[in-house]
């Protein structure tokens, strides 16, 4: 029996019960999630409804579950890979949560819909809720460290390539990291700058969280972005074009790194990685962004803020010259 079963099956009380479902989505594998389908009879009423929601998002796209593991480097610092001996060259995605821990969905659904073969995950997360302003808690104490650490603690000549992912409060450092270690590109998603993520979020300080504004140095991305000698990191900001504040905060990106800024209409939240994976595009988000070539994936100037019909095969898209044929002869 799977050791989250166990778990699942010693709990005693709600609370209990609602501890482990949220560091479930924080950490399992897509493994972890099918382990608690398959003994769903045998777990209370509400955790095999919960179970069978996270199973049924990661089954939107790939119906066979990948097999990552997940090996624990720090408390808040693990990768999950599906390597069991030296194989083909691989990539390493640095994936950097947000203030609720997770990639703004379950954690297993991510890996669900990345290419385990092609792709290690090394995810980071900040539990103080200080948005990385004070780096990852119990691994390394400022984002430049972390980049230090990540060298000391993963073998990245052995990777054919570094990518970098953070969403929300993780975007900026999606983008400061990944720089560091000369990532070939690096995504943030609904991310926004240290200032302007801090004065959005002071409902967190009525949670029992503190960033303390008066020592927290906002200021902290651009000089470390700018201390990089050698910058060649492509940055993508994407974000929901008719939610305001991201939109802010990509423009924000775009004037202080020269990242460019990709909304999506129809998106008016915050959680874009959501509104990607209800409409069953996520696999396909990843496979263009994290791994197609950027030269044709990403619009020009002027152009960027996109349907999400610019995500689907093209087979499933109407041909403009048919339709502009029959609106003539109509």
């Amino acid at each position: 029996m799977n050791l989250l079963v166990e778990h699942f099956m010693a709990c005693r009380t709600p609370a209990d019960f609602y501890r482990l479902q949220i560091l479930t989505e924080c950490d399992a594998t897509p493994n972890d999630i099918a382990s608690l389908s398959r003994y769903r009879t045998m777990l209370p009423p509400e955790v095999s409804a919960w179970s069978e929601n996270i199973r049924a998002m990661m089954l939107m796209q790939a119906k066979t579950v990948q097999p990552f593991r997940r090996e624990l480097i720090s408390r808040n610092v693990a990768l999950y890979t599906t390597r069991k001996e030296p194989d083909a060259p691989r990539d390493l995605l640095l994936a950097f949560c947000g203030l609720a821990d997770r990639l703004q969905v379950p954690v297993p659904v991510v890996l669900q819909h990345l290419d385990g073969s092609r792709f290690d995950v090394l995810l980071l997360r900040d539990p103080s809720k200080r948005i990385y302003l004070q780096g990852v808690p119990d691994y390394a104490p400022d984002l430049g460290l972390v980049a230090e650490r990540i060298r000391r603690d993963i073998d990245l000549a052995g990777y054919r390539s570094v990518r970098s992912i953070g969403t929300s409060g993780g975007g900026w450092a999606s983008f400061t990291v990944g720089a560091m270690l000369g990532a070939e590109r690096a995504v943030s998603m609904s991310g926004k700058p240290p200032g302007p993520t801090f004065h959005l979020v002071r409902m967190w300080e009525k949670r029992g969280y503190s960033l303390n504004d008066q020592h927290a140095d906002f200021a902290i991305f651009e000089r470390l972005y700018n201390s990089i000698p050698v910058r060649s990191t492509r940055l993508l900001a994407f974000f929901g074009a008719g939610h305001q504040p991201d939109r802010d905060g990509a423009e924000a990106f775009e004037e202080l790194v020269g990242a460019v800024g990709i909304g999506f209409r129809g998106v008016d939240d915050h959680n874009l990685m959501f509104q990607i994976l209800k409409r069953q595009l996520l696999a396909t988000f990843f496979d263009r962004y994290l791994t197609g070539d950027l030269d044709e994936v990403v619009p020009p100037p002027g152009e960027r803020l996109l349907d999400f019909s610019s995500l689907e095969p093209p087979a499933a898209r109407p041909d403009p010259g048919t339709a502009g044929q029959q609106a003539l002869n109509a």
